[in-house]
């Protein structure tokens, strides 16, 4: 989530540097050299997060707190400060201060403190979690917008509908909204496999819709009276006639071919067709998921999950999709009491039921995303002409595996460039070159 910074330091040096830092993060940043406008940007409605220095222009910035606070009571503020006494980390604990970051000051340490006041309370994201939380369906993500055309298109009309995706995409929750959408949503919504008596299907569905899960698993005998009851129900007039929605994540063309489904009974079944995105193929949609589902099944509706928790949550392959990750996150809530849901816990979790092969796959997955950060502040850095930004990085990597290769190998050199698929010759000239002894 990116915010809109507020940020005050008189030291001009210290402001570019943390404008840079915090612009790089993706947050936009508002500077100024002093509190008054800080407070006057605060009261005009700008600003998600106050990232300020105590002392400005002689003046401390706890004198203009309680201005602040009156006009932006869940503003969250970030104070950084050199006068590293106890008298300054009180005052931070009395004006309320969100974190307290002593100078100097680590740059991840000011981003991470921005990360976690966002999470915690920022407003506009916690009017987002409430919009999440009414949403018959989350999602911003671009091959959502299909599903969602399609559902305000057909909700209304009498088309059949054949709704496609895989375990647990969402096929359930569409057929809901198509029927809860349109001008049936007073009538039936009848789920049944049972067409035996087709008079009797027609007079419990009473003009609402019949909704078929996985209608490629119907026997032949099945299919023959669904059909049977779509012919019956062509008599009835246009405005009490039933609709039938179903939905299935086989090819039905495919077992059209192989005989286990009939042809006639596709082309009246797939009039109009909603395919449901894998999970995976949904961009950043798995944030929102989480965060909703979390705040569904707690009762205390500041519980969150921390950046790096849903950055794993994220990456994961969701094999079951949307219901996997639902599941997950219900259980996190009810085995895990903190506040703050962790990477770690999340890893705990998918740890219990992985292989040691995709174990290492998540961490990996981790470690290629902190890599790529320290990359990417490696080649903004200023370098010694000596040492290229190529071999540095490589140094980061191969030094410790090297280390934890002759660790496992007690010291033996010969077992160590075997475990790590290299000539010992190799390993010698590496272990000389990085000065490991």
């Amino acid at each position: 989530m990116k915010y809109e910074i507020l940020l005050a330091d008189d030291d001009d040096s210290v402001r570019l540097v943390l404008h840079k830092a915090l612009t790089r993060a993706g947050h936009t940043v508002r500077a100024t050299d002093n509190a008054e406008t800080l407070v006057k940007w605060a009261e005009a409605g700008h600003g998600d997060i106050i990232v300020t220095d105590v002392m400005m222009g002689g003046q401390e910035v706890f004198d203009s707190l309680p201005a602040l606070t009156a006009a932006r009571p869940k503003l969250p503020v970030i104070i950084i400060s050199a006068n590293n006494t106890v008298n300054t980390a009180l005052k931070s604990g009395q004006h309320k201060v969100f974190e307290y970051v002593p100078k100097p000051f680590d740059l991840d340490d000011v981003t991470n403190a921005v990360a976690r006041a966002g999470q915690s309370v920022n407003p506009r994201k916690a009017k987002a979690k409430a919009e999440n939380k009414r949403l018959p369906m989350i999602g911003r993500s671009a091959v959502m917008q299909p599903v969602f055309r399609a559902v305000s298109r057909f909700a209304a009309g009498n088309l059949p509908v054949l709704v496609r995706g895989a375990v647990g995409s969402g096929k359930d929750l569409v057929a809901r909204l198509l029927h809860d959408g349109g001008p049936r949503a007073e009538r039936p919504f009848l789920r049944t496999t049972d067409f035996e008596n087709t008079s009797l299907t027609l007079q419990k569905v009473n003009g609402g819709d019949i909704y078929i899960d996985e209608i490629g698993e119907l026997s032949m005998r099945q299919q023959e009276r669904l059909l049977a009851l779509m012919n019956d129900a062509e008599m009835i007039p246009a405005a009490r006639r039933p609709r039938v929605i179903s939905a299935t994540r086989r090819d039905l063309r495919e077992l059209v071919e192989q005989g286990t489904f009939r042809d006639d009974l596709l082309f009246r079944i797939n009039v109009a067709e909603i395919r449901i995105p894998n999970l995976s193929e949904r961009d950043r949609d798995t944030y929102e998921l989480a965060e909703a589902f979390l705040a569904q099944a707690s009762h205390d509706q500041t519980r969150r999950f921390d950046s790096e928790a849903l950055d794993v949550l994220h990456r994961h392959k969701w094999t079951g999709n949307v219901r996997e990750l639902e599941n997950l996150v219900r259980r996190l809530a009810v085995l895990y009491s903190d506040d703050v849901i962790t990477a770690d816990m999340v890893l705990q979790e998918f740890s219990k039921e992985l292989p040691p092969l995709e174990k290492a796959g998540i961490f990996q997955n981790r470690l290629e995303d902190q890599l790529e950060e320290a990359c990417r502040a490696l080649l903004d850095a200023d370098r010694n002409e000596d040492e290229s930004a190529y071999s540095v990085a490589l140094a980061w990597v191969e030094r410790p595996l090297i280390i934890e290769a002759l660790r496992l190998t007690g010291g033996n050199r010969a077992k160590a460039a075997d475990k790590l698929g290299i000539h010992r010759n190799t390993l010698r000239t590496r272990l000389k070159s990085l000065d490991i002894t």
